[in-house]
Parts: C-alpha cells; sequence; structure tokens
C-alpha cells in the first residue's frame, strides 16, 4: 500500500520482500546496486512472535539488514511498519537507520521521499503520518503479481482490510495505538471491488480479510457480505471476529457470501478472566457463536492466554473445563500476555511490579498473573489438551506442517484441516 503511494506521487518503486528472497542478502544487494534507489523503506511488521513458549525476535535481522544496505549504497534508509510503530526511538537508534514513519505510512513516506529526492534533508528523523486517511481514502493497492503467486503459493491465500481503527479495549492489544480508536470504513463497493481485483488479476481462489475484528455493530461486514452476494463471488474466505450476540441470517449471509473459516479473538476462557482481560463479551457468547457457526458448516478457531489479568489455578481448571465443552472448532492456547508500551498490559504489569519503568519492553517480557505459574500453566494445558489433534499447544508446532500443505496446494489457513473438512481445497499447483 505504501509502494502504491508512492507511485502515485510520480516516483519509480522497486518492491522486494524477503520472505519470498530468503534469508540470505545477497539478492538483496544486487538488486539494490542495479536499481540504484534514492531512498530505501523497511517495513517492520513484527518485533518477536508473541509466543513465550517458542519465542522468536526479530530485531536482530533488521538491525544486520541495515547494516548490509549501509555498505552498498548512500540512499537514506527509512524505517516503518506497525513494529517499528511501538518501538520508534529504540529500533531508530538500535538499527542505525537514518528516518522513521510512525503510523500511516501512505502519505508520511511519500512525502518524506518527496524531500530526500529533491535534496532536502529534514532535521527531525521521527516522522508520523499526516493523520488517518478516511475510509474513502484507503486505496485498493495493486499487487506484484510474483508477491502475489508467492502468498498464494506458500501462504495459502491473499488479503485486504474493509477498515481501520478499533473501539474495543483489549488489554493487551495495540490495534487502537496504531489505528485509532474509531472505525473507518472502506465503502462495501470498493471492498469487493479489490476481492473482485484479487481473483480475477491475481488467480486468488482464498483469500483473508485481515482487520483486526471483522464484525463491528454498525453492521458494515454485512454490507460487504451482502455486496459479495450480489456479485455472486463465491471464492472461500477467513477473517478475524469478536464472540456476540449473532443472528442466525446474519451467519447465513456470511456463509453464502463464501466465508469459510472463522479465528476468533476469545482469549480467556472464563468470564472473570475475560472481565480482567477487558473483553466485553461473556463466556455463554463465546459457546453461542461457536454453535452457529459451526451448525452454518463454519470452521472454527480459538486463541486462548492462560496466566493473563486475575488468572488463577481455579480460573485455569475452569477455563480447561469451558474449553472441553466447545466442539468443532480448534482451539490454540499460550502462556503469558507480551507486554507492549501503551497497552493496559504494561499498566497492570507495572503496578503489579512484574516490571520496573526502566525496562526494556523491546526485549520481549510477559505478563503472567501473581497466582499461577509459568510451569503451573503450561502442565495444566498440556494435560488438558492431550493428543488431541484440534488442541494445538506449544502454538508454533505445526509451523513446517502449515507450510507443508500449502506447497502441495492447500489453500487457507490449513487448522480447518484438523477438523476433517478442507480436503476440497486442494488446487493444483502446476496450474
Amino acid at each position: 500500500m505504501v509502494a502504491e503511494a508512492t507511485r502515485a506521487r510520480g516516483h519509480e518503486v522497486l518492491e522486494r520482500d524477503l520472505l519470498r528472497t530468503g534469508p540470505a542478502l545477497e539478492p538483496t544487494v544486487d538488486a539494490v546496486r542495479s536499481f540504484q534507489p534514492e531512498v530505501i523503506g523497511l517495513s517492520l511488521r513484527n518485533i518477536d512472535n508473541c509466543d513465550s513458549c517458542d519465542l522468536a525476535s526479530y530485531n536482530d535481522p533488521y538491525a544486520e539488514l541495515v547494516r548490509v544496505l549501509r555498505q552498498n549504497t548512500p540512499a537514506p534508509i527509512v524505517l516503518g511498519g506497525s513494529g517499528y510503530s511501538l518501538f520508534p526511538e529504540a529500533l531508530l537508534e538500535q538499527s542505525g537507520a537514518d528516518y522513521g514513519i510512525v503510523g500511516e505510512g501512505e502519505t508520511g513516506f511519500g512525502r518524506l521521499v518527496d524531500q530526500l529526492t529533491s535534496g532536502t534533508r529534514p532535521e527531525q528523523r521521527i516522522l508520523h503520518g499526516d493523520g488517518a486517511l478516511t475510509g474513502e481514502m484507503i486505496a485498493a493497492p495493486g499487487r506484484d503479481p510474483k508477491l502475489a503467486s508467492f502468498y498464494l503459493k506458500e501462504g495459502g491465500m491473499l488479503n485486504l482490510q474493509t477498515k481501520r481503527g478499533c473501539p474495543h479495549r483489549c488489554a493487551y492489544c495495540t490495534y487502537p495505538l496504531l489505528e485509532g480508536r474509531t472505525y473507518r470504513f472502506r465503502p462495501p463497493q470498493t471492498v469487493v471491488d479489490e476481492i473482485q481485483m484479487l481473483v480475477t488479476h491475481y488467480q486468488a481462489d482464498y483469500y483473508a480479510i485481515a482487520d483486526s475484528v471483522l464484525n463491528d455493530q454498525e453492521g458494515h461486514y454485512l454490507e460487504i457480505a451482502e455486496e459479495l452476494v450480489r456479485r455472486d463471488i463465491r471464492v472461500p474466505w477467513m477473517a478475524f471476529f469478536r464472540p456476540q450476540r449473532f443472528r442466525r441470517e446474519d451467519v447465513d449471509l456470511l456463509r453464502r457470501a463464501g466465508l469459510q473459516a472463522v479465528e476468533w479473538g476469545t482469549d480467556c476462557a472464563t468470564d472473570a478472566t475475560l472481565e480482567q482481560m477487558q473483553k466485553d463479551f461473556t463466556w455463554a457468547e463465546v459457546e453461542e457463536s461457536n454453535r452457529l457457526f459451526a451448525e452454518a458448516g463454519l470452521h472454527n478457531a480459538h486463541f486462548i492466554i492462560f496466566g493473563g489479568p486475575g488468572e488463577t489455578e481455579e480460573t485455569v481448571g475452569e477455563g480447561l473445563a469451558n474449553i472441553e465443552r466447545l466442539s468443532d472448532c480448534v482451539v490454540f492456547a499460550f502462556c503469558g500476555v507480551r507486554i507492549l508500551p501503551g497497552t493496559a498490559i504494561h499498566q497492570q504489569a507495572l503496578a503489579d511490579k512484574r516490571i520496573v519503568p526502566e525496562d526494556d519492553l523491546l526485549q520481549p517480557r510477559f505478563y503472567f498473573s501473581p497466582n499461577v505459574t509459568k510451569k503451573f500453566l503450561g502442565q495444566a494445558v498440556a494435560q488438558s489438551f492431550g493428543t488431541r489433534p484440534d488442541r494445538i499447544y506449544p502454538s508454533g508446532r505445526d509451523t513446517k506442517r502449515v507450510r507443508a500443505f500449502h506447497r502441495m496446494g492447500y489453500r487457507g489457513p490449513i487448522w480447518d484441516l484438523l477438523l476433517r473438512k478442507g480436503d476440497r481445497r486442494r488446487r493444483d499447483v502446476s496450474a
């Protein structure tokens, strides 16, 4: 999206994706030498994987990439992306880059490129976007065909946003900090135009809606579903949902619009821990949502974090019993909550003296309730889940298997294969 917006300002842009080219930096160095850019932008999507059981931090590779680029080009290096925006000062200093863009980059990066290519070097190194884009301003960017093909093969889908912003108060979440606390809806017709483009121009036979939460109380998501049905676009898709009181006719509309898989932001497994995590729904709504969607033939996955505020050994036992009642779904469990600056968990960790203000949160730190230990949590979850294939802990154990299925031509999230309903989603990868 940033590349497309920069092209619209009259600049020539070369896109590189290190997931596609692999960990070796020589191909990127060769591309830089050939293209001879005047400015280089690096998008930092994630700082780490937020998994205390199988932690992977990405900070060192970012710094190494900047170091190698420095050796091969005099072009200013600009950092951006959601991961960067959470730690702008620390990451700029650690990486040795020249500038950083905090927030949405479509306008901020383009304005900086205009300045740098005209010979102006701003004194301020950390710059902010020009204000949030309205929903009507969020464009439907074209994709690099090679990258689109790569993500269909390796990730099983292409993706898009229908809106930005989030009004919910989940204690751990940074989306409101990054995108704002109110929704900015894209027009439903524009969203479906982009979906049609993904299907027609990039042969997407599965797509994901990447909103932090798709379903909104205003019903914008249902207008998109209605437009999909009206245009008879039946390509399957998935999205993130929050459990709430759904009408059966709305679930049926989503199914007819192509919805195939739902990843629920459940996060906790008891009413007490849901309240402490500032989730504004109940466990009864979780069970009811799961039942309605499963009865409609839609695949469900829940993500549960144990060890957050208010967690005790008793709530762990109650939560595991609640999960046991969930049928026709996959459950992923995590232990501990990644502490990120500006979140309610950050404030809770300070109040509980789990951290001190001077702690460097760029180095992964996790919140655990004072009433439980990580060892107890891990043993309790592992014992409850046992060897059930539809109960996943630790969550990263099947990463290689997922990649293998995608390379074989399967589409979608792959976890739904554990429900024995996904065999029809294989596509001939030679096609």
